[in-house]
């Protein structure tokens, strides 16, 4: 499983907007701002963390600006299928509603949760070819199969160039 000191690295690398790496209960301490935002489901008390998700805010133009003529959207991404914990929907309740995929991608033994949010934000940032970043989103969803085994082989192939 990817720490948070390895997902961060990641996001330089890759050149992600990341806004934050936090624990679902530790999202207030976060600026709502467009961007990356890589949220561990377990509780900042609870441990060494169980689960990676990601959420980005955007806007409509898809520019990093927010200004009065942009609206403000989240999306939400768990690669299990799952929609939002209610932490997670509290924080981004303003942004609603809030898609997010329904298809599970990760087997549910696999510690890879990281890696895919990574590839996630790295689709949606640097392999657009929609006017939309929800079209796009729904493309990269489209990529995975429904067989977790068969996912895992594809998020070998996509990291290994980069």
């Amino acid at each position: 499983m990817l720490t948070n000191f390895d997902i961060e690295e990641l996001c330089n690398r890759l050149d992600l907007n990341l806004i934050g790496i936090v624990n679902k209960d530790r999202l207030d301490t976060l600026d709502k701002t467009i961007g990356s935002y890589y949220i561990n489901l377990q509780d900042f008390d609870d441990g060494d963390g169980t689960h990676w998700v990601y959420a980005r805010l955007y806007t409509d133009d898809d520019s990093d600006d927010e200004n009065e003529y942009s609206v403000v959207k989240c999306l939400y991404f768990d690669p299990f299928g799952l929609d939002m914990p209610t932490d997670v929907s509290e924080y981004f309740k303003e942004f609603k509603p809030i898609p997010f995929n329904n298809r599970q991608i990760q087997n549910i033994r696999s510690s890879q949760c990281g890696w895919y949010c990574v590839c996630c934000d790295y689709d949606l940032t640097h392999k657009r070819v929609n006017d939309n970043l929800l079209d796009d989103y729904q493309d990269f969803i489209n990529l995975w199969s429904s067989n977790p085994e068969d996912n895992l082989e594809l998020l070998k192939k996509y990291f290994k160039p980069l």
